[in-house]
């Protein structure tokens, strides 16, 4: 069976989905004869750019045309749709990058006459990835063409094609499908299959092909493959690929109940289940997003209220953070997304983001820093953003002492105090929250030796010593085996730290108590790192 894409491709601008001011306007244009000789397709990958460029090309060579449609019966029609025209000449641009290929393909090619048809026509796909000296040999070609030529670039990168080439084309910029056309797509191509697909199904369809009409055939390929004539959304989950977006939006709630380690457990849990961190980044952008979206539209609150089980989710969490804060968030997860790609464990990345939440440590966060008391109804508006607790500060955000506080069912991190004669006093998740802090501080001194403090962590931090875990010995003896290194490091814990005598120390990697079985969840090694204990908790 071929694949659902190809089956239902197109052939006029008829069927085209979407797209109708482009296709209207080329048509109009291939009715009249008044045509550019260079056309730059422009817009999301399958959105019907290289289609379009087709249809077009047919619609120049018809023998019969119907104002302005390709009547897709000639033979002009039929050698185009099956590849067979001498005169139609469509090019990979990313298998034929080089001048030379250029050259032999189009420069040499293009100064003799069509075959047999009006029009030779040139369709360079991908377009974006020619290199320099290409652009540069097409360029004459393109402002001075044979009257027979027609150029038609199409790229997802814009930015990547030439000015100069871009201002001697006329341009179209293609738009991404909407949801009420993608579900008139798939539901016809559904019926010409004779397969009876829910709602539910198409809904879903869509909410993960992003505006893609190829990428929602291809999708609905694989439910048409398993041969059933109907098709509900138990069936469909078994083929259709897994969406992270209930996972995220559960992740963002646990991380605004303002508890440190349930935050952590959470991201623990995550790793444990054998899900992979660095996509999940990606999906708490995403969730993110949508929770903005919904923050200031009562209709894309409806719209997500009635949609996947991932999007009643998101609908589920409005009110819970402020946009003033989800912005700080995307804004944070992508800088530890950034990490993670550079080398950093994800895991860590994700606990440092985690943490960054609980802790109220980014700078919209609600004041009052890390709650300790599990809220009836964690859904009601946090409260006005105000002064925010910066991770470099070095007073630590006041501590509660009533009897409420200390009668209070819900764990969390006893403070370790520094006897360091500062007076100040550190509780293990903020030094574990500060650690992205100073990084930064190095960074801003010695770049080169961020990399090393991204893929690091700290383990414990008693009697003004902070020890290190490094990956690798020579990472050891990089930050710590050099004097001036050691000092500029030292330095710069001092200063984000706010322990004047902090001193620095390592090793590769994170040692175990004899005798204990090493913990899996980080709530539990921050506990025994830093020598606190949960408080409440039975036997403790």
């Amino acid at each position: 069976m071929s694949s659902i894409s190809r089956t239902y491709r197109p052939q006029i601008f008829s069927e085209i989905t979407g797209q109708e001011p482009i296709k209207e306007t080329l048509r109009l244009e291939a009715a009249s004869g008044k045509i550019a000789h260079a056309y730059l397709f422009a817009g999301p990958r399958g959105v019907g750019k290289t289609t379009l460029a087709r249809i077009f090309a047919k619609a120049l060579n018809c023998t019969d045309p119907h104002d302005g449609e390709p009547c897709d019966k000639c033979d002009s029609c039929r050698d185009i749709s099956s590849g067979r025209s001498l005169d139609f000449i469509e090019m990979d641009a990313a298998s034929n990058t080089g001048v030379d290929n250029i050259r032999e393909a189009i420069v040499e090619h293009v100064r003799f006459v069509p075959h047999a048809k009006k029009y030779k026509i040139y369709v360079l796909d991908e377009a974006h990835m020619l290199s320099v000296s290409a652009w540069n040999a097409l360029l004459k070609t393109i402002e001075e063409p044979p009257p027979y030529a027609v150029f038609i670039f199409v790229t997802t990168e814009l930015h990547k094609v030439p000015q100069t080439i871009q201002s001697r084309c006329q341009r179209f910029d293609f738009k991404r499908i909407s949801e009420e056309d993608l579900a008139k797509k798939l539901i016809r191509i559904a019926e010409k299959e004779d397969v009876k697909i829910d709602e539910e199904v198409v809904s879903s369809i869509i909410s993960r092909s992003d505006g893609s009409v190829r990428d929602a055939e291809t999708i609905l390929g694989q439910l048409l493959s398993l041969g059933e004539k109907k098709i509900n959304l138990e069936l469909a989950n078994l083929v259709m690929p897994i969406s992270r977006l209930p996972l995220a939006a559960q992740m963002l709630e646990t991380w605004s109940k303002r508890q440190l380690e349930e935050a952590l457990s959470a991201v623990a849990e995550t790793e444990e289940q054998g899900i992979q961190l660095l996509p999940l980044f990606d999906d708490l952008i995403q969730t993110i997003r949508q929770l903005l979206l919904i923050s200031d539209s009562a209709k894309w609150q409806e719209k997500l209220s009635h949609g996947d089980e991932g999007e009643k989710k998101i609908a589920s969490l409005k009110g819970v953070f402020q946009a003033s804060e989800l912005s700080d968030m995307a804004l944070m997860l992508m800088e530890r997304r950034r990490d993670a790609k550079q080398g950093a464990d994800p895991r860590f990345c994700l606990e440092l983001a985690a943490a960054s939440v609980a802790l109220c440590l980014l700078p919209n966060s609600p004041k009052g820093g890390m709650t300790t008391e599990k809220t009836e109804n964690p859904k009601s508006p946090t409260t006005p953003p105000s002064k925010p607790i910066a991770p470099t500060d070095s007073k630590p955000p006041e501590q509660p002492n009533t009897e409420s506080d200390k009668k209070s069912s819900a764990p969390e991190l006893k403070e370790a105090p520094i006897e360091a004669g500062t007076g100040v006093s550190l509780n293990s998740g903020q030094v574990f929250a500060k650690w992205q802090a100073l990084i930064k501080a190095v960074d801003a001194i010695s770049p080169s030796l961020t990399f090393i403090l991204k893929i690091s962590r700290p383990i414990s931090l008693q009697d003004s010593l902070m020890t290190i875990s490094f990956q690798y010995p020579f990472h050891k003896e990089k930050m710590l085996g050099d004097i001036k290194t050691k000092r500029l490091l030292e330095d710069c814990m001092r200063k984000v730290y706010g322990i004047d005598n902090l001193r620095a120390d390592g090793v590769i990697g994170v040692p175990t108590r004899e005798g204990e079985e090493k913990k899996a969840d980080t709530v539990s090694s921050l506990i025994s790192a830093f020598g606190g204990q949960v408080v409440g908790e039975s036997g403790a």
